[in-house]
């Protein structure tokens, strides 16, 4: 068996702080928990290694985008899974953070048992086998690296953005419906992501550059990749 995976909650509620540590350890994490920005800050500039980290978004010396954005920006952290657990309730809200590059959105009051769900279905996809590279049109997509090149450059992707555009390049010209790629990535929790898909679309869209154009909309049937 390896070694546990090593989890940086950012929460500045003691309660919720402690009950999140308990429950992770109970589930065989190792967790570290910071309170600030400059706590965090500090720990991340030493370059310490995380396998994950729960954000929360509402700090008593600012916002926790703030730190989604370092991380986005960063060369060491740029793709540590991160899963937000906010008040901030709203669909723009979780639109935002979505399109910063979380990985994943839960708004408190929440289920522990959820939470540890997510987390581990992150671990999981992350941990799945790689196989061998695949080019369509100006597409390379690389199993075993985990990553994707439009016209021979390397984009940054999230994970979510990986899997949904690894499923269009593998299935090029196909019309995937939304609620295809809803049951694809997401799953059981679909209902979870059903506002935010057109987000990562257009998301994803923007990274490819002049190439997004390929990413296209069917009008009232979906979306396709197509291959110049």
């Amino acid at each position: 068996m390896g070694p546990s995976k090593k989890i940086l909650v950012i929460e500045d509620n003691t309660q919720i702080a402690d009950i999140l540590k308990k429950a992770l350890e109970e589930s065989g994490f190792e967790v570290v928990v910071k309170s600030t920005l400059a706590s965090t800050f500090a720990e991340l500039s030493m370059g310490v290694k995380y396998d994950l980290m729960v954000l929360d978004l509402i700090l008593p010396d600012g916002d926790g985008l703030d730190i989604l954005k370092y991380l986005r920006n960063s060369h060491k952290y740029k793709d540590l899974p991160v899963i937000i657990i906010s008040a901030k309730g709203q669909e723009l809200d979780r639109v935002l953070g979505l399109e910063l590059g979380a990985d994943d959105y839960v708004v408190k009051p929440f289920s522990l048992r959820e939470v540890i769900l997510r987390i581990k279905r992150l671990f999981k996809k992350s941990a799945k086998p790689p196989s061998s590279v695949l080019s369509v049109g100006p597409f390379t997509l690389d199993r075993d690296k985990k990553a994707i090149y439009v016209d021979g450059k390397l984009l940054e992707l999230t994970s979510t953005e990986y899997r949904l555009l690894s499923l269009f390049i593998e299935h090029p010209h196909k019309v995937f419906s939304r609620e295809e790629l809803l049951d694809l990535i997401w799953g059981d929790e679909k209902e979870f992501y059903s506002r935010v898909l057109d987000a990562y679309i257009c998301r994803i869209r923007t990274k490819l550059g002049e190439r997004g154009k390929l990413l296209q909309t069917v009008r009232g049937l979906g979306y396709r990749l197509v291959a110049d």
